[in-house]
């Protein structure tokens, strides 16, 4: 039987020239959990009951695909959920100059090799469509007023109020009536706006964030090298608050 030899280097060559930026924060358990429960304390006033508490985050090169009911993860990782999706990272990666561009003699080491469960994985090139309700000026959830689930935000859509009483749609002006500053609706003075602790909709557009829901258990050192690992990464569809 012939001997098969892996590459790690031509693999990473392949993951920068066809992988992708993605923003990793490193998830730290915090110490509100009770060892007798098992839970975090919902309480908590760092984690907001979480439990998990994040790093700064890091932008890094993977190959991240959508995954196939492929009968190799399912007997490693269970059953996938739709959305969920499977990220190869690197050990090593060309070395990245300030401008952005790659210097292609020169490796470095991703931080991102060591990910593990519950990091947060966010797709810098990416965006998806979501839309939710929320009230002027009260906060939901411990979640600051008019701030929506999910950050990254990159447009909106659509901001309205539907009078159910009398039918009547009121469409918000961005610019006029209202701005976006990061993820939450900032009022402007002297424009439409709803009353205070009414609800409204908004329908807007950010970038996908993923968890990680486990690292596939495959021999990942042979032939002395340290071939890229591949992770679980389900979708978080309902957002999240990393502080």
């Amino acid at each position: 039987m012939p001997e098969v030899k892996l590459h790690a280097e031509k693999f990473e060559v392949l993951i920068a020239r066809r992988g992708r930026d993605v923003e990793w924060r490193q998830a730290v358990m915090c110490s509100c959990w009770n060892p007798l429960s098992g839970q975090p304390n919902y309480q908590c006033k760092v984690c907001k009951g979480k439990g998990y508490t994040y790093e700064d985050p890091i932008i890094c090169r993977a190959l991240v695909t959508s995954i196939v009911q492929n009968k190799e993860f399912q007997d490693m990782a269970g059953v996938f959920d739709v959305g969920d999706a499977i990220m190869t990272v690197p050990k090593r990666m060309w070395k990245r100059l300030p401008n952005g561009q790659w210097n292609m003699k020169e490796y470095e080491i991703v931080p991102m090799f060591y990910v593990g469960m519950y990091d947060l994985i966010t797709l810098t090139d990416d965006e998806v469509r979501s839309s939710e309700v929320l009230v002027r000026n009260r906060p939901i959830y411990e979640r600051p007023a008019d701030t929506l689930l999910n950050e990254h935000v990159t447009g909106i859509h659509a901001v309205r109020h539907a009078d159910p009483d009398t039918g009547v749609l009121t469409v918000y002006q961005r610019g006029v009536d209202f701005e976006v500053v990061g993820n939450r609706i900032d009022w402007l003075p002297g424009g439409n706006a709803p009353a205070d602790g009414e609800q409204y909709s908004v329908v807007y557009w950010h970038r996908p964030v993923y968890t990680v829901l486990t690292t596939l258990p495959k021999p990942r050192h042979q032939d002395g090298q340290d071939l890229p690992r591949y992770v679980a990464l389900r979708y978080r569809a309902g957002g999240f608050e990393p502080k």
